[in-house]
């Protein structure tokens, strides 16, 4: 059964990472016009095997991004969680039917 706490903590990190870009692309987008305001961005501090949680960082690049890639960036990201939360509902249904045979 740790091979499935395993799975389930896998998909529910990459959600949770996908939920964290959300809110960054949204205040990026809801401040883009504020005087002063820097980009935000996600930050991982190490390797992708060592899966550090990302940190919320300043972009220094200034370049300027225009909101169209911004709202393409949140399309994208949007459909990463759905697929991510639509295979976790059929991983779960897939549990319960070889766990529960006589159910349905």
């Amino acid at each position: 059964m740790s091979s499935d706490v395993s799975v389930v903590q896998q998909i529910s990190a990459a959600m949770s990472v996908c939920n964290l870009q959300h809110q960054v692309t949204v205040t990026n987008i809801a401040n883009r016009d504020t005087q002063g305001f820097q980009r935000l961005k996600l930050h991982f501090d190490s390797a992708m095997e060592q899966a550090s949680a990302p940190r919320i960082v300043t972009d220094r690049s200034q370049a300027p991004v225009p909101v169209e890639q911004d709202l393409v960036n949140m399309s994208t990201n949007l459909m990463h969680y759905q697929v991510m939360a639509r295979s976790l509902g059929r991983y779960f249904t897939l549990i319960a039917a070889i766990t529960n045979p006589n159910r349905g």
